[in-house]
């Protein structure tokens, strides 16, 4: 980040920002001094569990990741059960009846999952599974209400 035009500073308070307000918050992120202090000094704080403060919430990083770390466990946890519940079965059954129908959707499947992009498969499976079949909100587990700037 320190050799990307602008910097940190400049991607916080905009493209109009002076330059006394860069200097100033480069001085305030410690940003100013040289990289390998600026490294040590993060190491430090990642080993007291200090991730510093989100510029975009004002709230601890720390906090914040606790917040969405139950989302997270959740989805994967999840995700996992799917693979295992339907992939060992299907896999046995794939490899057991070699080229049969089972196989060869299995294969296809699967090449089409890894072709499509995951932004659009996303898209595409919500709207399969909460629009058209109602399975789960369209909204998520957050509230419809929330600012997205907080997400």
């Amino acid at each position: 980040l320190n050799r990307l035009p602008g910097g940190p500073a400049s991607a916080i308070l905009g493209e109009r920002a002076t330059e006394a307000e860069v200097r100033r918050i480069n001085r305030a992120l410690g940003l100013d001094e040289p990289v390998h202090v600026q490294y040590w000094r993060f190491l430090k704080r990642i080993f007291e569990l200090d991730l510093g403060t989100s510029v975009q919430t004002g709230q601890p990083v720390w906090d914040e990741f606790t917040r969405a770390f139950p989302a997270t466990v959740e989805l994967s946890l999840a995700a996992i059960l799917i693979a295992v519940v339907l992939g060992i079965p299907m896999g046995y059954l794939a490899a057991k009846h070699r080229g049969g129908w089972l196989d060869v959707a299995s294969v296809s499947g699967s090449l089409l999952g890894i072709c499509i992009p995951v932004f659009f498969l996303a898209v595409l499976l919500r709207g399969i599974f909460s629009v058209q079949l109602q399975w789960f909100p369209s909204q998520g587990r957050l509230d419809s209400g929330l600012n997205a700037t907080d997400v």
